[in-house]
């Protein structure tokens, strides 16, 4: 009779994510996770087989945890909404303590085929969110929802080289910047 599991998968893949985010993909090790867990290595090789595939469990449980957030997400199209969600989304970022780590693996999302695959679902994801929350005019929506994902993404680079404050801050605040270019009659608090 097989021993009972003391850790489930999920709480095995989140401290696997703490330590990928502290250690980085490369610099991680099984024995570091089988650590932050409180199991052997040899558990953890034989639940996740090797290094890269709890890594791509780890990424996979992230892409699943966004499509669960969109899923329960409100669906109202609008302004409001659509700050609502967007602020709620940024939130999520939070001050930035461990964004270095993310980046390390946007790296591997980059270079590895099976993560860049995973990565664009969730990029293409939150693309379709703000897309569906736009309300109609005077921008078509494709190019708006583009617009602003580009300055979320692109506001999270410029917080990481010049830190002005927290990460999520920074970010609401470069946002509401360009929803303000793009739609000046309304106010986004």
């Amino acid at each position: 009779m097989p021993r009972p599991k003391l850790h489930s998968d999920d709480t095995i893949l989140a401290a696997a994510q703490k330590v990928l985010l502290t250690k980085g993909p490369s610099s991680f090790t099984l024995s570091d996770v089988a650590h932050e867990v409180g199991i052997s290595r040899a558990a953890l090789i034989q639940r996740f087989t090797d290094k890269k595939t709890l890594h791509f469990k780890v990424m996979e449980r992230s892409t699943q945890e966004v499509r669960d957030y969109f899923a329960g997400a409100p669906k109202e199209t609008g302004l409001g909404p659509l700050w609502a969600m967007l602020t709620d989304l940024i939130d999520g970022m939070g001050a930035g303590d461990d964004f270095a780590g993310y980046l390390l693996l946007e790296w591997n999302d980059v270079v590895d085929a099976e993560l860049n695959r995973l990565a664009r679902e969730r990029n293409g994801m939150v693309l379709a969110a703000i897309r569906e929350r736009l309300p109609d005019g005077p921008h078509h929506p494709d190019m708006a929802a583009s617009l602003i994902q580009s300055v979320i993404q692109g506001a999270s680079m410029q917080w990481l080289i010049a830190k002005q404050g927290p990460l999520n801050t920074f970010v609401i605040d470069q946002t509401r910047r360009v929803l303000t270019v793009l739609y000046p009659a309304h106010h986004f608090d």
